[in-house]
């Protein structure tokens, strides 16, 4: 048996979840899969089960850099289940009179419409509207009932048939005095260095998806994900201003 080792009580009750897929899969002799986890907890989950579960799990989130994904356990002869439950929905809108949505406009639309954050994955902006990759049993309800995001009317199509999508972040520079983390969350995310510490040793943040630590250093290419308040990837250190600060460029997601 797989022991729970989280202690935070919402990652152990996710880990519990899966690891609940994982005796349905064995029991049954079936696929079965996970909703769709933040990338930070996928990571964590997919570290012990690669190691100590009978069945090999793989994550997947729709699309090849899916950020949020499904856990799942694929029985080499369960053939009809190979593919996970992730449709992905297409919304677009008349773009001559309409403001383009952002991220948070299409997720909190979507969530208004009584669903789980965890059926949702990774929300892909497009010229004109955006690709929600969406657990499959919940797809058709979602194309069918999300008909305004913010004040924009959308339409909704299921399938992937937007050209030119993005990921959706933001390029901005910012200045630290230091690269210890709790000073570059503190600037990344618009906060005090006071609430920064207190996210840090409440284990809400991570770096590269790993549990992270106050005292430890930031380099480039880094990725700085907290829970509630999104993620930023260190692009660039770009030198020193007159003062000695630390300029560095990011992109916030």
């Amino acid at each position: 048996m797989i022991e729970n080792p989280f202690k935070d009580a919402e990652d152990k009750l996710l880990f519990a979840k899966t690891l609940d897929r994982l005796t349905a899969a064995q029991k049954k002799g079936q696929s079965t899969f996970t909703d769709f986890l933040d990338p930070a907890r996928c990571e964590a989950f997919l570290a012990i089960l690669t190691k100590k579960s009978p069945i090999l799990p793989t994550a997947q989130g729709g699309h090849e850099n899916a950020e949020r994904k499904q856990i799942g356990f694929v029985m080499e002869d369960d053939s009809s289940s190979e593919a996970f439950p992730i449709t992905p929905v297409t919304f677009t809108y008349n773009e001559k009179f309409s403001k383009p949505p952002t991220h948070r406009d299409y997720l909190g639309a979507t969530i208004g419409l009584g669903l789980d954050r965890s059926k949702i994955g990774d929300i892909r902006l497009g010229e004109t509207g955006a690709v929600m990759y969406v657990s499959t049993d919940v797809a058709a309800y979602i194309c069918e009932n999300l008909q305004q995001v913010g004040r924009t009317a959308v339409k909704g199509k299921l399938g992937e048939s937007l050209p030119n999508l993005e990921e959706q972040g933001k390029e901005k520079r910012i200045t630290v005095p230091s690269l210890r983390l709790d000073a570059v969350v503190s600037s990344a995310f618009n906060i005090s260095r006071g609430k920064a510490t207190a996210l840090i040793e409440s284990e809400k943040v991570f770096v590269n998806w790993k549990q992270a630590k106050k005292t430890q250093s930031i380099s480039p290419n880094d990725t700085i994900t907290i829970r509630g308040l999104g993620r930023a990837t260190i692009d660039q250190q770009e030198g020193n201003t007159k003062k000695d600060r630390i300029v560095l460029r990011i992109t916030k997601y």
